[in-house]
């Protein structure tokens, strides 16, 4: 088994409080899967997520997780010059 370290930020970080989910939580899974596939198995709306990290780099929801990584989902709402010094200034990055 494959194991992962997830955070949530801001918006998304309620949901985890919500669902009595420790903020990281560690996932572990027994075949690799997508940024996006973690998104759906964890139950975070498509509308609620704009980027996810992976070992703190912007990169694409379809990016492949095979264990060892740590990813971050990053709500809508990032202040503009942040969103910029992040790395996903662009809506469409995704």
């Amino acid at each position: 088994m494959a194991t992962i370290e997830v955070r949530a930020f801001a918006k998304l970080s309620l949901i985890f409080k919500e669902r009595g989910w420790d903020n990281p939580l560690s996932i572990s899974f027994s075949h690799p899967m997508t940024a996006d596939e973690l998104r759906q198995e964890l139950d975070l709306p498509t509308h609620q997520v704009e980027a996810v990290f992976i070992n703190h780099k912007v990169q694409p929801f379809s990016s492949l997780l095979q264990g060892g990584e740590r990813v971050a989902f990053v709500p809508h709402g990032v202040p503009s010059v942040h969103r910029f010094w992040l790395g996903f200034y662009q809506e469409d990055h995704k």
